[in-house]
C-alpha cells in the first residue's frame, strides 16, 4: 500500500520539462533582442556556447546571415548614428566665412554642401594683371581666412587651392605657370604666415582650360581669372560632391608612386 501511494504522488516530473522549455524560449527571445544590433564576434561566441551546451561541437558559419544584420549601418558599439563633429564644424565655418565676407565687403562667393566649403575669389582681389605677387590689401583677408582654418584644423581633411587664368592674346606669361604660381603663393602664405599644416594644402594650376564664362568678352575673362579654395572636412565623401565639381576635386591627391620593380633605379 505504501509503494502505491509513492507511485501515485510522483506525477510532478512534467514540471521539469516545462521549466526547461520556458527557459529555452526566454533564451531565444533574449537572443533575438541581442542581434537587433548585432556584434558579429559576440554572436559567434553565443552560438558556440549554445552548441557546446547542447553537445553540438561544430564550427559556426555566418555565410547565411543577411547582409543587413551582418553589417548594420548603425554603429555596433554605440548603437547610434555616426559621429558628425567634422560636418558640424565645417558648416559652422561656412557661416562664419559668409558673415566675414559680407561684413568686410569682400567680393567672394561662398557655398557649402555637407562636409565641403567652396570659396571663389575674383583674381583682382588677390593679384594684379599677369602677376603672381599677392596684393598688399589681400593680406588681412588671408590672415582672417587662415585663422578660421587654424581653429578647425583638426576637423579639416584638405584645403584645395586652384588657380585659373583666362585666354588672353599677347600675354607674356604662360597661363599654366601663372595659375600654378598664384595657387602656390596663397598656400605659402597660409603655411608661413598663419601656420596651417602644409600637408593639408594642395595647390593646382588649371591655366585657361576650365573657364566659367565666355573668354571672347572682357567681362567673361575677368570671371575666368579666379582662385578657388575648396575645404574638405574629415567626414568628406566623394558622393557628396556635385558631378560637375568632381573633375576638379581629387581627395586622393597627392598620390604616392607605386613601388618600383626590383632592378629599377630609385
Amino acid at each position: 500500500m505504501k509503494r502505491r501511494k509513492e507511485e501515485e504522488g510522483g506525477g510532478q516530473e512534467w514540471l521539469n520539462t516545462y521549466a526547461d522549455m520556458i527557459t529555452l524560449v526566454l533564451t531565444f527571445f533574449v537572443l533575438l533582442y541581442s542581434i537587433s544590433n548585432v556584434n558579429i564576434t559576440k554572436l559567434e561566441q553565443i552560438a558556440a556556447a549554445m552548441q557546446k551546451k547542447l553537445g553540438m561541437e561544430q564550427a559556426v558559419s555566418l555565410d547565411e546571415v543577411p547582409e543587413d544584420i551582418k553589417y548594420p549601418t548603425i554603429g555596433e558599439e554605440t548603437g547610434g548614428v555616426p559621429d558628425s563633429t567634422s560636418t558640424e564644424s565645417i558648416q559652422k565655418m561656412a557661416e562664419e566665412l559668409r558673415e566675414y565676407f559680407a561684413n568686410s565687403n569682400i567680393d567672394a562667393q561662398t557655398s557649402s554642401s555637407d562636409d565641403v566649403i567652396y570659396i571663389r575669389f575674383k583674381n583682382d582681389l588677390l593679384f594684379g594683371p599677369d602677376s603672381a605677387q599677392l596684393r598688399e590689401e589681400s593680406v588681412s583677408m588671408l590672415d582672417s581666412l587662415g585663422n578660421m582654418l587654424m581653429e578647425k584644423e583638426d576637423e579639416i581633411l584638405a584645403v584645395y587651392i586652384n588657380g585659373h587664368t583666362a585666354q588672353a592674346a599677347g600675354s607674356p606669361v604662360n597661363d599654366r605657370v601663372l595659375s600654378s604660381m598664384r595657387a602656390d603663393n596663397v598656400a605659402i602664405y597660409l603655411e608661413d604666415h598663419v601656420g596651417f599644416d602644409p600637408k593639408k594644402l594642395i595647390c593646382r594650376g588649371y591655366g585657361k582650360y576650365y573657364p566659367i564664362a565666355d573668354n571672347s568678352t572682357k567681362e567673361g575673362r575677368e570671371l575666368n581669372r579666379r582662385v578657388d579654395i575648396i575645404i574638405l572636412g574629415n567626414d568628406f565623401k566623394m558622393s557628396d560632391v556635385d558631378e560637375r565639381q568632381q573633375e576638379v576635386i581629387d581627395p586622393l591627391a597627392p598620390v604616392t608612386l607605386p613601388e618600383l620593380e626590383k632592378g629599377q633605379d630609385k
